[in-house]
This record gives structure tokens, sequence and C-alpha cells, in this order.
């Protein structure tokens, strides 16, 4: 239990590091933050060295301070352009709805996983769409998939190298039959699951780009197994990438 708290007292401890740098003390030293904070400066010393590491402070050669670095600026762009998405996505995907009368979701990649921002339902849905929770894996989803295949190869390796939960009997699996399919998600502009999450239950997932061509999020469309016949589904195809443009140029106007 010692060791346990000591942890989260060093954690506590570098973000009230972190929440001392403002506009008005842009660069501040080790002194002056171990006079603030009351923490000895061997402790702020430690702290600090470790957030450089991390890149969320570093040190100016010249002034021998401290200022926040690149890697708190990443988070905080992070935050502020998932909040962004959101906001633009909102009424593209109630139209969505409207034209596909599919349970729409807009997802974003987070370590082999998919995070969604938003859902909305069909109101003529019965509950035949489960919720499956805000966070699924990447290997089973259209979402999770599409995301997935626009990672580096370091990270594809990393996620598909750890052991996979098979949900259905149509779950791939196999690491090898994975990478293929993401190479071929990469070519055609599209990700497809048929029955890999729950027993009846197909979906299909197009990207959404920034204004630098940036992968940022994917945009799904899901339903019953016989909803997604060839016919179908290109009108799914052709719908989800339509809203995704629109999407992003809604966060350009932004």
């Amino acid at each position: 239990m010692k060791e346990n708290k000591e942890v989260l007292s060093s954690v506590h401890n570098a973000i009230r590091i972190l929440k001392e740098f403002s506009p008005d003390n842009r660069e501040l030293g080790i002194t002056q933050l171990s006079n603030k904070l009351n923490l000895a400066k061997s402790t702020v010393f430690r702290l600090i060295n470790t957030l450089c590491e991390t890149n969320l402070v570093q040190k100016n050669p010249k002034s021998q301070k401290y200022k926040l670095g690149i890697g708190a600026f990443e988070l905080g762009f992070l935050f502020y352009h998932t909040v962004e998405i959101r906001h633009a996505a909102t009424p593209i995907i109630e139209r969505l709805v409207e034209s596909t009368r599919k349970v729409a979701r807009l997802g974003v990649y987070d370590r082999g996983g998919v995070v969604y921002l938003s859902k909305k339902i069909p109101r003529d849905d019965y509950g035949t769409i489960s919720d499956t929770g805000n966070r699924v894996p990447c290997y089973c989803t259209a979402v999770g998939k599409m995301l997935l295949a626009y990672q580096g190869d370091e990270e594809i390796d990393r996620v598909l190298d750890r052991p996979r939960k098979k949900y259905t009997t149509n779950t791939i699996t196999e690491k090898q039959e994975l990478i293929t399919e993401l190479e071929v998600i990469r070519q055609r502009g599209y990700a497809l699951t048929n029955e890999e999450l729950r027993l009846g239950i197909c979906s299909v997932a197009v990207p959404v780009f920034d204004d630098f061509n940036q992968l940022i999020a994917s945009l799904s469309v899901t339903g019953l197994k016989n909803q997604f016949l060839s016919g179908q589904l290109q009108y799914l195809v052709k719908e989800l990438k339509h809203h995704s443009e629109l999407i992003t140029e809604n966060l350009i106007m932004e």
C-alpha cells in the first residue's frame, strides 16, 4: 500500500508542476517550482527530468529554466480536436441515419481500440443493434479496422501481437489474415465486418480526414446482415463517403 501511495503522490506532484505554467509564467526554474509547490528541490528536479523525457516539459538551454514541451501541446491539441470533431460531425451523422436508416457511429483510435464519440439510432430501431460500449477492439469492428489500417507498421504489429478474443465464429484472430485485410481496406477505401463482434450484425466504415488529408476518425453504419447485400452495400459506402466529406468540410469551416 505504501508503494501505491508514493506512485500516486508522484503523479499528483507532476501534474501540479505542469499546472504552474501559464501565459504569465511560461518558464520556471527548479527553485521557483520548489517554493511555489512547497516541495524539496530534489523532488522537483526528479519530476522535471521525468517530464522532460516524455516531452511534456523542455529545458531552455539559455535561461536554464523549463517550459511546456511539444508533448503538452499534443495532448491539448488532441483533446481540442476530439471535441471539435464531435461538434462538427453531430448534425451530419443525424442526416446519415435518416438517409440509411441504420445505426451510425463516429469513432477515434485509442491504443488498439475504438472510442466512440457519437452514436445515433434511427427512429424505427427497436433495439436490434445493441450498444457495444464506449470502447471496443479494433480487429473486429469496421470503424476499428479502418482506423488500424492507417496506423504505422510498428503500431499495427504491437496491436496484432497481443492475444485476441474470438467473439463469434466469424471473428478474425490470425495476425497475417488481419494484416492482409488491412491492406485491402487501404486500397478500396472502406472496411467491413461480417458478424465478427455479434452474430447477425454487420457494419461498414469509411475514413474521416482533416484538411491536411490525415485520418482523424472513422464513420460507420451498422445493421442486420440481410441489409448488407452487394447493391445495398455500395449505396451505404457511397452515403458514408459523402457524409465523411461533409464532416471534413465542417471542420475546415469552423
